[in-house]
This record gives C-alpha cells, sequence and structure tokens, in this order.
C-alpha cells in the first residue's frame, strides 16, 4: 500500500494536493484510511438496514404479475346514443369517461401536462433522479414530504396499484413498478393511460370528459388557455376545479402555461395571449332529459337485452331512428297544449282524497315504411314522471281498436253498403252503449264505422268469433295479451300506445306487418358491429289484403269528413283515423295514418280517473294528434294514398246503403257495389238475422 500511494503522489503530484489531503506522512494517512474505513461501514450498515427494511415491507419481492392491471387496461368510454342523422343525442355512463387515443390528443395539451408534471417524461425510465433530488431537497426544508417527484409513470402505478399516502415504503414501490411497467408499455401507451383514466373533476375522469365537463366542447375544440387549464387539474382536481373555485383555477393555468414556456413549447407572446384569454366554464346539461328522455330510456332497455347486460361504460356507439327536429316539434305541441291538458282536470270527477288531478299524454310517431319510430312523448313532464306511457302503460284502447274488427268483416265479404238495425245490445252480461245514444235506427257498416257506433261491431264480432278478431290484431302488431270476450271487440281489452301504433303502422303500410323500431344499429367504439337491425324481409308479410285495406284506410279519412273526427274535417284530403273513448273518457285516443305515417295520441291519468261533460277522444287527443301531424307533414308530407288496382268509388246512401247521387263516397271492390237505387228497408222482416240475436 505504502508503493501504491507513492505512485499515486508522484502520478497526482504532491504539490498539487490541498494540504489537507498531502499523504506525506504516515500518520495523516493512517488517520484517513481510519475515517474512510468507518464511513465505509456505516455506509455498508446502512444498505444492510435499508435491505432488511425492504425485506420486510416486501419491497423487494413486489410481484411484476400486479402490472397486468395497467397493461391490459381497457378504457371506459360512454356509450353514445345518436340520432338517425349521427348526432348524439345521449350517453350512457356510471363514471363520465370519453376514451380519447394518444394520436387524436392535441399535441398541445400534451406539451402542458408534460410541462407541468415530468418535462423529462421521454428521457426517463420510469423515475426522474433530477425530479426526486429537487422533491427531497424541498421536503428537507420544509420538514415533511412537501413535493412528490413522480413521474407520470409513477403517477399512473399510484392510482392504479398503490394508496395515496405518502410515505418512503410506497416511494419505493412506485419508483419499482414504474420501471418495470416501463420495460412492457412504451411511453405512448403509458401517457394515454394517464390522460384516459385519471381523475379531473366534475365527475370527469380523463381529458375527453373534462373537456366536455368544463367546457362543454370536445376536446379538440379547445384552445391554448383551455387546454393549460385542464393540463393544471391532474395535480389537484379538487382545489381546481373551475366551478368551485375559478380565481384558484386561473392561477393553476398560468402556472401551466409558465411552465409551457420554460420548456420551450410556447413563447413569451404567445404566453401573453393565452393567460389574458378568458375562460368560460359551462356546465354540461344532462344530454339524455333534453329533449328526447323517454326515447332515451327506451333504447337503454332494449340495448340492454339485446346485448345482454349493463350497457354503461361499455364504449357503445347506437344508432337509433328518432328524428330530433320532429321530436321537438312534437315536445311543442305537448307543452303548448296545456290548455287542452288543464281544462280538462277541472271536468275530473270522483277524485279520491289526495289523489293528484294531474291530466297526462302519450304520443308516439313512427314511418311506417320502415317501422322507425321518429318521435315519442312518454308523458308530460319527465322531471316528474318517468313511467314511459308509450311502451309500458297498458290502457284499453276503445272504439280505436275498431278497425280490427271491420278489417276481419271486409275479408270475410261484407261490404260497407251492408245495412244495420241499430239497436240495444246485451252479451255475455256486457251492454254496450253507442256514443251519441243512438238507437232504433239503420246504418251502413260505413257510417257504423266514422260515427263509432257500437251494436254493428258487437254483432259482426258475435258472427265472426272474437278469438278470429284477436287473432287479427296479433297479425297486425299488437303484442299485448288480449281477453277472449265480447268487451275486446269495442276495445275493452288493455294495451300500450306502441301496440296501436304498430296496428295502425300495418293498415298505413297497406295490409303489410310493421314492426317499430327504435335502434338501427351497435357498435363498439372501434366500428365492429354488435348489433343490425334486420333488413326489410324478401317477402313481406301481408296480413290484410291490399284492396280490404285500402276499403278500411277510405273509412278512415271518412272519419274526418263525416264522422266524429269531423271538427278536422280538411285533414281527409291526406290522413284517417279513428277516434277511441272508453267508459267515463278514462281513456281518450286518436289513431291515425298519413301516406308516410303513423300517429297515435293517448290522454287520460295514471290512477284511471273519470271525466265529466263533453270529454271525450275528440276534444283530448284529437286536437293533439292533428297538432303534431300538422307539424310532422313540413318533414314529412307524404304523397296521396294509392289506390290498387280493382277498387271502385260509387255514391251511395250512408244510412240505407243504395246507389243514391246524392249520398256519398263510398269504395268497393269491383263487381260487389251496390246494385240498388232505393232503400230495401221495405223487405226487411220483422224478425231478421239482427233481430233475432236482440230477441235472445
Amino acid at each position: 500500500m505504502k508503493n501504491g500511494w507513492a505512485a499515486l503522489r508522484d502520478r497526482a503530484g504532491a504539490n498539487e494536493w490541498p494540504a489537507w489531503l498531502a499523504l506525506g506522512g504516515g500518520k495523516t494517512r493512517r488517520n484517513l484510511l481510519l475515517a474512510l474505513g468507518a464511513v465505509g461501514l456505516v455506509f455498508l450498515g446502512t444498505l444492510v438496514w435499508v435491505g432488511l427494511w425492504l425485506q420486510q415491507t416486501g419491497v423487494l419481492h413486489l410481484d411484476q404479475s400486479r402490472l397486468t392491471v395497467i397493461i391490459d387496461y381497457k378504457h371506459s368510454d360512454n356509450s353514445l346514443v345518436y340520432d338517425r342523422k349521427g348526432e348524439k343525442i345521449g350517453e350512457f355512463f356510471s363514471d363520465y369517461h370519453v376514451f380519447v387515443p394518444y394520436e387524436k390528443i392535441p399535441k398541445q395539451l400534451i406539451e402542458a401536462v408534460l410541462a407541468v408534471e415530468d418535462r423529462h417524461f421521454f428521457e426517463h425510465h420510469g423515475i426522474d433522479f433530477r425530479g426526486i433530488l429537487r422533491a427531497f431537497l424541498a421536503s428537507m426544508r420544509s420538514g415533511g414530504f412537501t413535493q412528490g417527484g413522480s413521474t407520470l409513470t409513477q403517477q399512473v402505478v399510484r392510482n392504479f396499484l398503490l394508496s395515496p399516502e405518502k410515505t418512503f415504503e410506497r416511494k419505493i414501490k412506485e419508483a419499482i413498478l414504474a420501471i418495470q411497467l416501463e420495460r412492457h408499455l412504451s411511453k405512448e401507451k403509458i401517457l394515454e393511460i394517464y390522460l384516459n383514466a385519471l381523475f379531473l373533476g366534475q365527475g370527469a375522469y380523463g381529458v375527453g370528459a373534462a373537456a366536455e365537463r368544463h367546457f362543454g366542447k370536445s376536446l379538440d375544440q379547445l384552445e391554448t388557455h383551455e387546454l393549460a387549464l385542464i393540463a393544471g387539474l391532474f395535480q389537484s382536481p379538487s382545489r381546481y376545479n373551475p366551478h368551485k373555485a375559478p380565481e384558484q383555477a386561473k392561477r393553476r393555468q398560468k402556472q401551466v402555461l409558465k411552465a409551457m414556456v420554460h420548456a420551450g413549447f410556447i413563447t413569451s407572446e404567445q404566453f401573453k395571449v393565452a393567460r389574458k384569454k378568458n375562460l368560460v366554464f359551462k356546465s354540461q346539461s344532462q344530454l339524455n332529459t333534453t329533449f328526447a328522455p323517454y326515447f332515451i330510456d327506451a333504447v337503454q332497455e332494449q340495448t340492454e337485452k339485446l346485448l345482454t347486460g349493463d350497457v354503461r361504460g361499455r364504449g357503445l356507439r347506437i344508432y337509433t331512428t328518432l328524428d330530433v327536429k320532429l321530436q321537438e316539434d312534437v315536445n311543442k305541441v305537448v307543452d303548448s297544449s296545456s290548455d287542452i291538458f288543464n281544462g280538462a282536470v277541472s271536468k275530473l270527477v270522483n277524485v279520491p282524497t289526495g289523489a293528484p288531478k294531474i291530466v297526462e299524454t302519450a304520443a308516439v310517431v313512427l314511418d311506417h315504411k320502415s317501422g322507425d319510430v321518429l318521435a315519442i312523448v312518454g308523458g308530460r313532464d319527465y322531471g316528474r314522471s318517468q313511467f314511459n306511457r308509450v311502451l309500458k302503460a297498458k290502457r284499453a284502447p276503445g272504439s280505436s281498436f275498431k278497425p280490427v274488427v271491420y278489417a276481419l268483416a271486409l275479408q270475410s265479404g261484407m261490404k260497407w253498403s251492408d245495412m244495420f238495425y241499430v239497436g240495444p245490445v246485451v252479451i255475455q252480461d256486457y251492454r254496450p252503449r253507442n256514443y251519441a245514444g243512438e238507437y232504433l235506427t239503420e246504418a251502413t257498416l260505413y257510417s257504423a264505422f266514422y260515427r263509432s257506433i257500437n251494436s254493428p261491431v258487437i254483432e259482426i264480432g258475435y258472427r265472426l268469433g272474437t278469438k278470429r278478431v284477436i287473432e287479427l290484431a296479433k297479425k297486425m302488431g299488437v303484442k299485448t295479451e288480449l281477453k277472449n270476450q265480447a268487451g275486446t271487440l269495442l276495445g275493452g281489452s288493455e294495451v300500450t300506445p306502441m301496440d296501436m301504433a304498430a296496428l295502425y303502422a300495418t293498415i298505413g303500410n297497406g295490409g303489410v306487418q310493421v314492426d317499430p323500431r327504435m335502434i338501427l344499429k351497435i357498435t363498439d367504439r372501434d366500428g365492429t358491429v354488435l348489433y343490425e337491425a334486420p333488413p326489410p324481409p324478401k317477402k313481406p308479410k301481408r296480413v290484410l289484403p291490399e284492396q280490404v285495406n285500402y276499403l278500411l284506410t277510405d273509412a278512415m279519412r271518412a272519419v274526418f269528413k263525416y264522422g266524429t273526427a269531423n271538427k278536422f274535417a280538411e285533414m281527409g284530403d291526406f290522413a284517417g283515423g279513428k277516434t277511441g273513448t272508453t267508459d267515463d273518457a278514462k281513456d281518450n285516443w286518436f289513431c291515425g295514418i298519413t301516406s308516410n305515417l303513423t300517429a297515435i295520441v293517448w290522454v287520460g291519468t295514471d290512477n284511471n280517473l273519470a271525466f265529466s261533460g263533453t270529454v271525450a277522444a275528440n276534444t283530448l287527443a284529437l286536437p293533439v294528434w292533428a297538432r303534431i301531424v300538422h307539424k310532422a307533414r313540413q318533414r314529412y308530407p307524404g304523397e296521396d294514398f294509392v289506390v290498387p288496382e280493382g277498387i271502385t268509388t260509387v255514391k251511395v246512401n250512408s244510412q240505407f246503403g243504395y246507389l243514391d247521387p246524392g249520398g256519398i263516397d263510398m269504395s268497393f271492390i269491383e263487381g260487389r257495389e251496390p246494385k240498388r237505387m232505393e232503400s230495401a228497408l221495405s223487405v226487411v222482416r220483422e224478425t231478421g238475422n239482427f233481430r233475432d240475436f236482440l230477441d235472445r
């Protein structure tokens, strides 16, 4: 050793050594060596102690498999709902996520985050020793942890795997796992996870969600000053929440902008411009309840059935049939019809003590060529009641069900000119009344339809069989179970408005069955199709013969021209329909079609209250229906009803059914029109088929 020190002295030059390191004397060398040995022993002891401590805490045995949670992480993403034109109309989520892949994250946002959180991110391998030293010195000065010194990788590890408390043990675990993570994932992937997974206030997770929750805009619409604010939220989303602490949020934004200048990401001039720009914070409205809440709820339920399970946060893209503009028009009609609803409230009778006196409504409009549901109103106030009456309220349709009975009659060979004697009827202890109180008179099948006379319907149903009527109703689209009893012939069995929409859509579609639909396609966020509505069948399911269906349509138009909807007689030029009023006007319907649309309106109360006076379908449901259809025709004008071959129209006496130049137009299948030129009443016997039935 003596020779070694001498050689060292000769190489360095003794005169160049500081006096206290001059190794000329043996005593000095001995003391120095003793000191170095002592330091070495202390250092070695410290290492042993640290090693034992690490062994005890389990840090040295961190299982690398724990990183699987991060490596295999599947980003949560809101499931989005789109209208028929591809505009977003709703979203389903538990926590608010808007996933933005790395390549679509604005470069300036990445720069802002790196500038303020981890400037050397792309240079280190999981931990930044300069950052650790800076944090250590700051902590020594303050006597405790004041700066974390964590890299973005460490923050990801902490967020997914570790607790947030500031301890040496956690910091060491964090560092080791961060180094391991960077061996498995690219910097870009780690940054993508960081920017999409962390909480940023207002229920938002990730920068995409933060953009919408704080500014009401998508991430790619934000400017530098807004991006800087979002970048500043990572440090403390609660402390810098702009909705609760706007001044602190603004200070933090300036810190981020300054950091961007120091990092060379923006110039001083850009800093000055961005700093002066106003930050306009916008609390995002609840999109699901904005204009089509009942439709959105129905879409969620249907999607969960189609895909089995909760749709929230799955990143689904659900494309629907909704026409936003028409939905807004229908909403306005319902809102502006409060005079009708409020007027009806004053006519409620026998209201139990404490029962709410609220008149409700349900409305649905669909395209009966495709079955696309274009608009739905499930109630007057979604905030008060989320019950979707279009899909879930089962109510008696009254006379609006009669087209099913008449359709079966026409198929069975009956004609509109067939004459009936209108008298009181009792069948199966059921005694229906005629709406206008008409008895002991004659009426053709045609006039019985548009005047909504009940007696002939009961006779027809008795002849044909209630079971056959029910079977036809199911074929026409009614899915709710119907009771096999006489009351069903007059609409006594409860159905939903959507049942009636399907039934009338079949008539509107020329007698071809229509299956109402609300969802066209569902994909994942990458575009993989998970569900697609089936295409129209190559052989459409015809329910009614085309000619019979036209005869029915023609009679529905007569409801406007001569019948219970004659207050809107002009609508008979382009529409047909049927009123439906149950006993005591508890349920009031108008169901109708144009050449391309089906619209259904129901008005009543949820607790099945009765009305007094002149309240009926033509004073409640019909005016609302008319307003909706007038609005709808502005967007879907349609064409004239198509008259199939083999149809002829002649003037017929509406009471007795003979050819009459002064009568009304009635349509017939060619060869089946009436031949008589005068009433056949003189040959009607005192006891005939109908009167035999009455005498029983």
